[in-house]
């Protein structure tokens, strides 16, 4: 049972894992040492790659949710609404 975290989380550690402050190694969703991050630098709010999951090849796409954050007025149109 692992109930989804509150605050903003990053999407690479979780698809790849990560090292945590002590050096232990926190695995991520797929196995380890197989995740390959593609157009890295050209989308960054999106996380393109590969991976293998239990050894089979996989596509994946992830949004990161950190980078952007928008606030939408009650009515656009009405600049006393903001």
């Amino acid at each position: 049972d692992s109930p989804p975290s509150k605050p903003p989380y990053a999407p690479r550690h979780m698809l790849a894992g990560h090292e945590d402050d002590k050096g232990n190694f926190v695995s991520g969703f797929f196995d380890k040492g197989t995740f390959k991050e593609y157009l890295a630098g050209w989308g960054k709010s999106v996380v393109v790659g590969r991976a293998k999951l239990g050894g089979i090849p996989m596509g994946v796409i992830a949004v990161e949710t950190r980078l952007s954050q928008r606030i939408i007025p009650a009515d656009p149109a009405n600049p006393d609404s903001r």
